[in-house]
């Protein structure tokens, strides 16, 4: 048996959840064929809403986030998701660039900049956890050009600042 999909009103005992790979093979209870773009379909709009949900969690956050941080927070409201769940959620919406990963915290945060598909400068306060996202591209070209040099092929830039942000920098 494989796993289960909602495909609408019943449930599907999926063999083949991605369209294509064995026609036919889906089944619901009752034993009709199934479309598989349906359930896929099905799958697909599932998926969107939770990273939708884990793209609030990360937005209404004050600082960066861990993938369990964000885990412990759905789990009010869902109180059977597992960590692959989140895990994946948060590779999409990273490979996307809707969200971004600090790499040195380990953690993760919205993205700030509108939907700018370009490399971010992440400006990380050591005191409070604020961090703050721009976009530079000249400084992620001349960077490019920089390591080009040797052969190196850049496959994604990471730019992270840490320092006092304007708030906890100006009390010293």
């Amino acid at each position: 048996m494989g796993p289960f999909v909602d495909c609408g009103s019943r449930f599907v005992d999926c063999y083949a959840a991605t369209p294509g790979v064995v026609p036919g093979l889906i089944r619901c209870r009752r034993w009709r064929i199934l479309n598989p773009n349906d359930v896929w379909a099905q799958m697909t709009k599932r998926g969107d809403k939770m990273r939708d949900e884990i793209l609030g969690v990360l937005r209404s956050a004050g600082s960066a986030m861990s993938a369990y941080d964000v885990l412990r927070q759905l789990r009010a409201s869902h109180p059977k998701i597992a960590p692959p769940t989140v895990y994946n959620a948060l590779a999409v919406l990273t490979n996307t660039g809707r969200a971004h990963r600090v790499e040195s915290l380990k953690a993760y945060i919205a993205c700030q900049c509108d939907g700018s598909h370009q490399a971010a400068v992440l400006s990380i306060c050591d005191e409070c956890g604020t961090v703050e996202e721009r976009t530079a591209p000249g400084l992620v070209e001349n960077l490019t050009g920089f390591v080009e040099e040797t052969g190196f092929l850049p496959q994604r830039h990471v730019i992270e600042v840490h320092g006092l942000c304007s708030s906890c920098g100006s009390g010293t």
